[in-house]
């Protein structure tokens, strides 16, 4: 799956993401594309705390915007909710 949050502000590209990833299966990849250098922070902390792994790759075109790609994977066990909070055993 690929989502383009170019020319979004956050907090938008992380809930875009966030209900991008609910969908995926176990083992799904998504890419993640934009150009505002806040919202990769932000959505690479989000699929860090939440367990899913990240690569990423920032890149700047001809007219010197810098862009950036994520790739996040989803792991077997991933809490794609904030809202569980209760640690299991």
């Amino acid at each position: 799956m690929h989502v383009d949050v170019s020319g979004m502000v956050c907090p938008q590209p992380v809930s875009i993401v966030r209900r991008c990833l609910e969908e995926l299966e176990p083992g799904d990849e998504l890419v993640v594309t934009g150009d505002y250098p806040p919202a990769e922070r932000s959505i690479c902390r989000t699929c860090y705390k939440h367990g899913y792994a990240v690569a990423d790759a920032t890149a700047t075109d001809s007219e010197g915007t810098e862009t950036f790609s994520l790739r996040i994977r989803v792991p077997e066990r991933a809490t794609p909710s904030a809202d569980e909070t209760v640690p299991r055993s």
